[in-house]
């Protein structure tokens, strides 16, 4: 009989040299993926040095605590690195103003080690903390922390690679190099090992937990916009990766990601990757399913042209799912609501309001609709009202039935030419889908037979300059749900930063894991970005050309330290703390002078500077005179 199995040898720590170099590793039984057979493989947790004392790598890092103390260490090693690992990432409360942090650092319980401490050093500050600043103001940090269960080491690490992006234009090989000359929120250098271990750290359960408390401070009336966009990608390990309709024109595969963007906040909530065949009719389901665990039903979702085939609007629905979809106008149930518009003899649409700040006519029609939530019983039908907005632009409805004629004449002398012609079954094909507004038959003599198509003629007059939306639960006339669909602009602007900004245009991924860390990243520095962009369309539009030049205002900016551990901030200039008023954001007050105070406190009251009262002013002067 054989010896029965001990429990604790998959974490019995070995000293194993290979070469020059010296590992503590396991050797735990792990189940082959393809053979099925169980093997031990070595996992490494560290190097050892001469004189047995144990350094831990990047892995046992990123291992929560639980399992690190499960591992068993030799009696003789010098193992009091682990003691500073765990007490690397003290649990420091959040403060409003992070200058007032315990430890007296910059960023709260933030002590670089990059470069080393006891040194000179004189780093760029001001981007990093205006980051910092706004991922606090919007709790980022705080969901961050209870996502990662505490463990602010892995947190800083995540800021850090949130904000690289935003204030450099290079990939992440470079982070190492950039920490060597800017502050930080991480205490480590970011070599791309260590990003590599640290993404694929990151799994799908802390994407929807962070999303939950993302969106649970949305509250229950607030209005969001889902669309849609493609990633470039020049591999091929990635599930996603397919062929598909590439969005940006490029003769490349993609994925497809969609994003739900808050409206009434200015941020994204929420966000996922499918594959790049999959078009976004076929992607509702699971948004909407996702949506619903979230616990976000009460929300108003604006989705954009491609959601709304009658199938997606029945499962919003049954789902009880408040929506505002672009509603195409050849089809129900537009089309026939459309056929009840009347014109005069000048042309004009009847009983539409003009709605003269757009320069648009609108009308608000109710169609019942019945759903049913099991097709193969009629009877258990659901009866709704959804409401269809109509709008007609009459020069741009000029413009189309101009085309029309055009187009029908120059097919007209196609038909003349063809019609009555011998041709093979495949020219008569070719020809029926050269013309859009005649028929297009093979008679039994093998003939061409073209006869104008009505229906077709008619129904693209009669579609001409109008556009639509369909609604669900949402309140409103037609001008109200029109200037509410017009939001969903803000979204395009979100793409456009991820893409040109930011540098996310093409997947720089290569494994699943590492690609859900990317993406959570990736979402974080989203955040920032867009809470950035939208003070800026409100309170500094005037004054900075773009959001990007209200950052770089703030990289001038230094953190100087003294090897003696004393740091010191320089100051700040008048527009950087006006921008961080526009931002509602502390400003240390060693960092201002006292005209700058005076000069804030005075906007606070929105007093108007001018000349203190003196005893006597001009007029009484010249009266005197």
């Amino acid at each position: 009989m054989g010896r029965p199995a001990n429990p604790d040898t998959d974490f019995k720590v070995a000293l194993r040299v290979t070469g020059k170099y010296r590992y503590a590793a396991t050797q735990p039984h792990i189940t082959d993926e393809h053979s099925g057979k169980t093997v031990r493989r070595y996992v490494y947790w560290g190097e050892v040095s001469e004189d047995l004392r144990f350094i831990p790598n990047s892995r046992f890092i990123l291992t929560p605590e639980s399992k690190r103390k499960r591992l068993i260490f030799p009696p003789a090693w010098d193992i009091s690195a682990i003691d500073s690992v765990d007490s690397e990432a003290p649990k420091i409360p959040i403060v409003a103003d992070p200058y007032v942090a315990n430890d007296g650092s910059a960023f709260t319980g933030t002590v670089s080690a990059c470069p080393a401490a006891g040194q000179f050093n004189n780093r760029l500050y001001g981007g990093s903390w205006f980051l910092w600043q706004i991922a606090v103001k919007k709790h980022v940090v705080e969901d961050l922390l209870q996502v990662f269960s505490e463990q602010r080491g892995i947190v800083e690490d995540i800021m850090t690679l949130a904000m690289f992006p935003i204030l450099t234009k290079y990939n992440y090989s470079m982070t190492e190099r950039w920490q060597k000359y800017t502050k930080t929120p991480s205490r480590r250098s970011l070599s791309p090992s260590y990003i590599t271990r640290l993404t694929q750290k990151i799994t799908d359960d802390h994407r929807m937990q962070f999303l939950k408390l993302r969106i649970a401070r949305e509250g229950g009336k607030a209005v969001v916009a889902c669309d849609s966009t493609t990633r470039s990608a020049y591999g091929h390990c990635l599930a996603d990766i397919r062929w598909g309709n590439n969005k940006d024109n490029k003769e490349l595969q993609n994925t497809l990601e969609v994003v739900v963007y808050s409206l009434s906040s200015h941020e994204p909530i929420y966000y996922r990757t499918f594959g790049g065949n999959e078009n976004d009719a076929r992607t509702l389901r699971t948004i909407v399913n996702d949506l619903k665990a979230l616990k976000c039903g009460d929300l108003t979702v604006i989705f954009d042209r491609g959601y709304e085939t009658p199938e997606n609007i029945d499962t919003m629905i049954l789902e009880e799912q408040c929506f505002l979809v672009c509603g195409k106008v050849s089809q129900e149930p537009v089309y026939s609501n459309l056929c009840k518009i009347k014109f005069d003899q000048q042309g004009m649409p009847l009983e539409m309001t003009y709605l003269q700040e757009h320069g648009i006519y609108a009308i608000q029609y109710e169609t019942p609709r019945t759903v049913l939530a099991n097709p193969e019983d009629s009877g258990s039908g659901k009866n709704v009202k959804l409401k269809v907005n109509l709008f007609l632009d009459m020069k741009r409805r000029i413009q189309i039935l101009t085309l029309i004629n055009e187009e029908i004449k120059k097919e007209a002398v196609i038909v003349r030419e063809k019609d009555g012609t011998s041709c093979t079954e495949e020219q008569c094909k070719a020809l029926s889908k050269q013309l859009r507004y005649y028929y297009v038959k093979r008679s039994k003599d093998k003939r061409m037979v073209i006869s104008p198509n009505e229906k077709a003629i008619g129904k693209s007059k009669a579609t001409a300059g109008f556009f639509a939306s369909i609604s669900y639960m949402v309140d409103g006339d037609a001008l109200s749900q029109y200037k509410l669909y017009v939001m969903r602009d803000e979204q395009e602007k979100y793409f456009e930063a991820m893409k040109d900004q930011l540098g996310f245009d093409v997947q720089g991924n290569w494994s699943e894991d590492g690609k859900t860390g990317r993406l959570f990243i990736l979402f974080i520095a989203l955040i920032m970005r867009s809470e950035i962009r939208a003070v800026w369309v409100e309170r500094l539009r005037k004054r900075y050309p773009s959001s990007l030049d209200v950052l770089q205002e703030m990289f001038p900016i230094r953190f100087v330290e003294y090897d003696d551990g004393s740091t010191h901030v320089t100051s700040f200039t008048t527009p950087q703390a006006e921008i961080c008023q526009a931002f509602s954001l502390p400003i240390p007050e060693e960092c201002l002078s006292n005209h700058q105070k005076v000069e804030i406190d005075r906007a606070v009251a929105n007093r108007k500077p001018g000349r203190p009262k003196g005893s006597l002013n001009r007029k009484q002067v010249r009266g005197a005179l």
